[in-house]
């Protein structure tokens, strides 16, 4: 099995019968280094942020500048980090990581999932959790993730799961999730994220931001 299947593909059915320690942390190990990428741009950011807010007058003016930019930015890390694994698996390990079809659904699972965590990531940016944003995403993916291990039938639910190739309909027939209606959902999840933040900072002076 290729690096970039191990990585991106999510967790194999045949593996779902123990514990799946090895495979859940190679899941979560581009995931990790991911919000690591994120935090690191917030964090070189935020020295300029006051001057970005005054320069958009108003707070949601602001916000809207702030979450569309960095989930664009978002989008490129996570490309990036699929094309540099799958760079290594072709011209370093000389493994062909799948067909063109797989690959495709890969890149895109994994580019929307990583969209969302990005959202949940920048919302919570102003909750004032900046420590505990990495920590509390990482939890939220692997303890969803393990919900639907142990309670198999609603594992298509599950957070965790929704930037799974190998859990998705179009591997697994029986437990596998619906791509569109999982695409649709976590879209649903940046807008709302989006909203919320909006709500949350109405109000607010911008030098509390």
């Amino acid at each position: 099995m290729s690096l970039f299947f191990q990585l991106f593909a999510g967790v194999v059915m045949d593996e779902m019968d123990r514990l799946p320690l090895v495979p859940l942390g190679c899941w979560l190990f581009p995931i990790g280094i991911y919000l690591l990428v994120i935090g690191f741009r917030l964090g070189m950011d935020k020295e300029n942020r006051p001057f970005v807010i005054v320069r958009c007058g108003r707070i949601q003016k602001w916000w809207k500048h702030f979450f569309l930019r960095n989930l664009f930015h978002g989008v490129l890390a996570a490309v990036s980090l699929l094309t540099l694994f799958e760079t290594i698996d072709l011209f370093l390990l000389h493994i062909v990581p799948g067909n063109g079809k797989e690959i495709s659904v890969i890149f895109v699972l994994w580019t929307v999932h990583a969209m969302t965590l990005s959202a949940l990531f920048l919302f919570l940016e102003i909750l004032r959790m900046k420590r505990l944003i990495p920590s509390v995403i990482l939890l939220l993916e692997g303890l969803t993730f393990l919900s639907g291990f142990h309670f198999r039938k609603s594992a298509r639910f599950m957070f965790g799961v929704w930037g799974m190739y190998v859990q998705s309909n179009l591997y697994e027939d029986r437990y596998g999730f619906s791509v569109i209606s999982v695409i649709i959902v976590q879209v649903i999840i940046i807008i709302v994220c989006y909203w919320l933040g909006s709500y949350l900072l109405k109000g607010k002076e911008m030098e509390g931001v």
